[in-house]
């Protein structure tokens, strides 16, 4: 993309001004670029690396926001996790390797630079975070876009930071406030803000009506959404053939996300705790053992162990494939997979190559930021939201019309996000009993 065949807004062409100054200013690491959907940051930050005339890379937290870069031409885009760690295994091998030549090495001097070098490596064995790559794309490169940075905590954004390169921050902040430790670039004020939504992404439906809800006033019980829009919008109810077109299923609570699973993998002819060929499943928990983050999502292609399993069986190994492509073997409990009591028993279980994971055919809306699917079907639960946050205004003291705006700016924030998680069509219903029996 080049300057001539892209006409920016004069408050794009003033975030273009800003970010070149900063890039080449070698002040600040960080440039916070944050915007509304429909604004253009994707490519306003592909023209100013071109206009920089840098090789720049590109990154988010989840392999869905990857893949979504990557189709609106960042090439490369991969997630940030397979950017800057490494997976333990091969940090065994190494280790492997090193204590192999320290067993036939006789010469003194060699040998201690070997019993250095394992004593290194077994280090990062006992590291509770993710273990650093050596050979990162991060270490001298010029420029990182970092696009959904909202689930960004402090200690990846640490070890991002760790690499000295410049970074370009790309959130959103009228979603959810982040949760589990996420937050780190997002808590921040903007560097510059990018409000007006361009004519061409007003012709989406979602940004549409993203935009509608962001808008609406307290007071609007609809939160900006009437009805349909073209095959988007708001509709009393689904039936059970409209539910099998959709990507992904967002939900508020997790008793409303088992529902919608049962019923997802029912459709699906997927019966049982055990994951099928066919599953969607997620991670529960960061695991660095298991080369597994939180909200990273896979598809079941087989099941490695014998069946049927047998009855003490607490877990089940699968042949998965990632958001990229990629084919893994993954060990995971399988108490995650009974019902939300199980999946805090597999979340305390937790430890060694064992992943805890769930069923992902439905997901609560906490857990897509950061992530975006083509078509998104959403069970509206912002009432719930909306609600606790308007109890909480008031144990605080505040006034009834402030505990109202607060309620309604939970709501609002809530279906804001849900909705802007779809790239292409998104269905709202109106509550869980719009879901199909």
């Amino acid at each position: 993309m080049t300057a001539t065949t892209v006409e920016f807004a004069p408050q794009q062409v003033e975030a273009i001004d800003k970010i070149t100054d900063w890039f080449r200013s070698g002040d600040s690491q960080v440039f916070r670029l944050f915007g509304y959907a429909g604004t253009g940051k994707t490519t306003l930050a592909r023209h100013i690396v071109d206009q920089l005339g840098v090789t720049a890379l590109f990154a988010a937290f989840t392999g869905k926001a990857a893949y979504v870069l990557r189709s609106k031409g960042c090439d490369g885009a991969q997630t940030i996790h397979s950017l800057i760690y490494q997976p333990v295994e091969k940090v065994r091998k190494k280790l492997e390797q090193l204590q192999a030549l320290l067993d036939i090495e006789t010469d003194p001097d060699e040998r201690e630079i070997l019993a250095r070098a394992i004593a290194v490596e077994e280090e990062k064995l006992h590291t509770p975070d993710f273990i650093l790559r050596e050979d990162s794309l991060l270490l001298g490169a010029p420029l990182l876009v970092l696009d959904e940075v909202s689930m960004v905590g402090h200690r990846i954004a640490a070890d991002l930071l760790s690499f000295g390169c410049k970074i370009l921050c790309l959130g959103d902040p009228a979603q959810l406030p982040p949760v589990d430790g996420g937050g780190y670039f997002i808590n921040a004020d903007p560097d510059h803000l990018l409000t007006e939504i361009h004519r061409s992404a007003l012709d989406s439906p979602v940004t549409r009506l993203a935009t509608s809800v962001r808008k609406s006033p307290p007071g609007d019980r609809t939160l900006g959404m009437a009805g349909l829009d073209g095959d988007s919008g708001r509709v009393p109810a689904v039936t059970r053939q409209h539910v099998a077109e959709f990507d992904q299923v967002l939900v508020g609570t997790n008793k409303t996300r088992w529902k919608a699973i049962h019923l997802l993998r029912t459709l699906q002819g997927l019966h049982g705790p055990v994951p099928q060929p066919g599953d969607r499943i997620i991670g529960l928990a960061n695991s660095t053992e298991a080369d597994i983050f939180n909200g990273q999502q896979f598809i079941v292609r087989s099941v490695l162990d014998q069946q049927p399993l047998p009855a003490d069986t607490d877990r089940v190994r699968l042949l998965v494939e990632d958001d990229s492509g990629t084919h893994r073997t993954l060990t995971t409990w399988l108490a995650g997979f009974t019902g939300q009591e199980g999946e805090k028993l597999a979340k305390r279980e937790g430890r060694g190559n064992i992943a805890a994971c769930t069923f992902a055919q439905a997901i609560t809306c906490h857990k897509s930021q950061g992530s975006q699917w083509d078509r998104v079907l959403v069970v509206d639960e912002s009432h719930i939201f909306a609600r606790a946050a308007a109890d909480e205004a008031q144990r605080a003291g505040c006034t009834p019309d402030a505990a109202g705006a607060a309620a309604h700016l939970a709501g609002q924030r809530w279906l804001y996000t849900a909705i802007t998680r779809a790239a292409q069509r998104v269905v709202v219903i109106a509550s869980p009993r719009g879901l199909p029996a």
